[in-house]
């Protein structure tokens, strides 16, 4: 028999083994033992798991060991040899530290310039006049007359934006066309089917 070590393991009062190291790492990989038996150490049980645990620590340890004893000695023979020695422990660099510049050739050209204020488009005046007097359709007294200039002074703005496509106010001249629209059906629908309520609502009528 060789003279690697042998462990009892137990799992609900069965006993089983005693196996060796080897042995119950391929039983555990073919699934006839798991890591919950357990298992005697020192004259002691404790879990499969936490004894197998502590021995890859173990061994990782005893790696980390024998790596600074190579590189200890790599560093003495490099002395010996005239080489600077290392100071501390051996980092490695990180290529994400300091990036490199990049430097594009020409690319000052394709850069937009900043927008000041003098560059944003300029705002057609009649498309605000126009939803300035449609929002006067809410007032009473002149609710009755807005329509008609909001609609003319909305579709010159809209001619006009068409003609310098620069002009901004789109919107404003839009806005003030559906509320002149609305108000002009909606006086029409209550001036047919329902006069008191015309009358209140556009009093310059009465």
């Amino acid at each position: 028999m060789s003279g690697e070590p042998q462990f009892q393991l137990q799992w609900r009062g069965e006993s089983l083994g005693p196996w060796t190291h080897a042995e119950i790492q391929e039983r555990l990989r073919h699934g006839r033992i798991h890591s919950l038996y357990q298992i005697r150490v020192d004259g002691a049980w404790l879990p499969l798991r936490e004894h197998l645990e502590k021995l890859e620590a173990a061994e990782l340890q005893q790696r980390a060991v024998e790596m600074a004893a190579r590189i200890r000695k790599r560093e003495a023979e490099g002395q010996g040899r005239g080489m600077r020695p290392l100071n501390g422990p051996v980092k490695r660099p990180d290529p994400f530290a300091n990036p490199p510049p990049v430097f594009v050739k020409g690319a000052s050209s394709f850069m937009p310039p900043m927008f000041s204020a003098s560059e944003t488009s300029p705002t057609c005046w009649l498309a605000v006049a126009a939803f300035v007097v449609s929002c006067c359709s809410f007032v009473p007294y002149l609710n009755l007359v807005s329509w008609l200039p909001s609609l003319v002074s909305g579709h010159l703005a809209l001619a006009q934006m068409r003609r310098d496509p620069e002009l901004d106010g789109r919107g404003l001249a839009i806005g003030a066309l559906v509320i002149s629209y609305t108000m002009l059906a909606f006086a029409a629908l209550t001036y047919l089917f329902f006069p008191n309520l015309f009358y209140r609502v556009f009093p310059i009528a009465g």
